[in-house]
């Protein structure tokens, strides 16, 4: 079993505060404060994203990764958290590097009646830069340029189409390896 955070309250406390300040900001990259060792077939920022974010109450779908019994068993042990069978039935849905995107249309989108009950992906990517794409919506001042580094094929295509049922759907926190950059529902994006 991996160790986590060195100091877990604190640590937890302070990675959360940049993922909130993340999805406040959004397409804003923000540095992770601090980072646990590496999970094998994670980054370490990824596992910090875990160990912050994950608890006994929600599922997490995680894809196939090398050793993934002590990946499994390090995050259960330090977070509590369930593994889902499937990404349709996840609360946090796991995209580590190279890996494909699962339909978006098909995740827990939330309901009129509680739009929160949705899904968020945690995606790794190799890096920021501000080249892909324009975002605007709640959270900007004005239009701000964003791009990521090796994102799944089709992304930001997807990410129109997941737009599109707002209020409902899905949000996403972009992971590099020392940044992360949030995504949410409401962000309107224009290509080119």
């Amino acid at each position: 079993m991996r160790s986590a955070f060195a100091h877990p309250v604190d640590d937890a406390q302070r990675t959360f505060r940049a993922a909130l300040s993340a999805m406040a900001e959004p397409l804003s990259p923000r540095a992770l404060p601090i980072l646990p060792p590496a999970l094998p077939g994670l980054k370490a920022s990824t596992a910090a994203a875990l160990y912050t974010l994950a608890d006994q109450d929600v599922r997490v779908w995680l894809p196939t990764l090398p050793d993934e019994d002590e990946t499994v068993s390090s995050l259960r042990f330090h977070t509590g958290m369930r593994l889902a069978d499937l990404p349709e039935d996840a609360d946090f849905i796991i995209i580590a590097a190279g890996m494909p995107l699962p339909d978006l249309m098909s995740l827990k989108a939330g309901s009129a009646e509680y739009p929160d009950r949705s899904a968020t992906l945690l995606i790794e990517v190799d890096g920021f830069a501000a080249d892909q794409v324009e975002g605007s919506g709640p959270g900007f001042a004005a239009p701000r340029r964003f791009g990521a580094a090796g994102l799944p094929k089709n992304f930001w295509r997807e990410w129109q189409r997941n737009h599109a049922r707002f209020p409902l759907g899905v949000d996403v926190v972009l992971i590099s390896d020392t940044h992360i950059a949030g995504l949410p529902r409401s962000v309107r994006i224009r290509e080119g």
